[in-house]
């Protein structure tokens, strides 16, 4: 085979796994977008201009996950959140508005994900801090992902005597914050592998006059509770913030940033230190008055860490809010 017909064939499977990639992120914006609502499997493959049968064997195979048990997911995740909330609401209103058809459904559901009913999930301590990735409670006892106690490890995290460990100091305010558009490369995995999409998002940007170092603004827009989500599941857009609409193409695609109120930590973080960041607005919100809204959490990058002297990310958390 020469090496001309070998790179024509080379760019044609990289052509067709951009595109394959770009009709999935368009079904999983809707569906995000929908999630209050029936998502029928015929509906959705449409969104990516597939036959259902075609669109469910690539869905399942880019994802991971069946397109049906990754609406469940969602769903149940964000009953979960929702039922942390200090807000009253009852069970029955929480299932219908995670778009499902009855609360025997989603009883049976929640209790086969996180192996306890909504009301005993509702009464379990919630995760505050973290480290190591590891999850803890407001009195440091050990959490799992299904928030109940873990005793198979050292269970006691002394907050007092350890504060530097897993705190920083923190500039944080409340405030409202604009909607912002954005360009996006889809991450899902572990948080510091988000690099590779950000390095793809940049390679597109750059040329087309998008991205300017020190000047332009980018975010790391989370979707998914990482307390609720396994690591491996939450997903991530690496977003770099414009002005004006721009036509995206390939695994490019375009977000809105909500506009609203707030809780905006201001932070310079090394690479080591943006677990500690997140700790200290979480540990912030247990005296703030406020709790967590609903919405995207989004951390807002303000230089290029490249050229800091110290390799340092200018960034503000921003958490939205609402009163308790």
């Amino acid at each position: 085979m020469s090496i001309r017909l070998l790179l024509q064939i080379m760019n044609i499977q990289e052509t067709s796994r951009i595109e394959y990639r770009s009709r999935i992120n368009r079904v999983m914006d809707y569906i995000d977008q929908h999630l209050d609502q029936p998502l029928e499997l015929k509906a959705i493959a449409d969104i990516a201009n597939f036959s259902p049968f075609h669109f469910h064997r690539v869905f399942t195979f880019l994802i991971g996950e069946t397109p049906i048990d990754y609406i469940q997911r969602l769903r149940i995740e964000k009953a979960a959140w929702k039922l942390r909330e200090t807000e009253p609401q009852t069970i029955t209103e929480i299932a219908y508005e995670c778009g499902f058809g009855s609360v025997s459904l989603f009883s049976r559901t929640f209790k086969k994900y996180f192996g306890m009913t909504p009301s005993q999930f509702s009464r379990e301590d919630k995760p505050i801090y973290a480290l190591g990735g590891k999850l803890f409670s407001k009195n440091g006892q050990m959490l799992r992902k299904n928030l109940k106690h873990d005793v198979l490890e050292e269970t006691e995290l002394c907050i007092v005597e350890s504060n530097q460990l897993y705190f920083m100091k923190a500039n944080i305010e409340v405030k409202e914050m604009p909607e912002m558009k954005a360009v996006y490369v889809r991450h899902i995995g572990a948080f510091n592998q988000i690099r590779e999409a950000y390095g793809k998002l940049f390679k597109w940007a750059y040329p087309r006059g998008l991205y300017t170092p020190n000047v332009s603004k980018s975010a790391t827009v989370t979707h998914d509770d990482p307390s609720v989500t396994e690591l491996e599941k939450v997903r991530q857009s690496a977003c770099i913030i414009i002005e004006e609409d721009v036509k995206v193409d390939g695994e490019i695609g375009k977000l809105t940033i909500p506009s609203g109120k707030y809780a905006v930590g201001h932070f310079e973080l090394g690479f080591n230190d943006f677990e500690k960041a997140w700790n200290s607005m979480c540990n912030w919100f247990v005296e703030s008055g406020y709790q967590q809204g609903d919405g995207w959490t989004y951390e807002l990058y303000h230089n290029d860490y490249t050229t800091h002297p110290e390799q340092k990310h200018i960034v503000d958390i921003c958490i939205p809010v609402k009163p308790l």
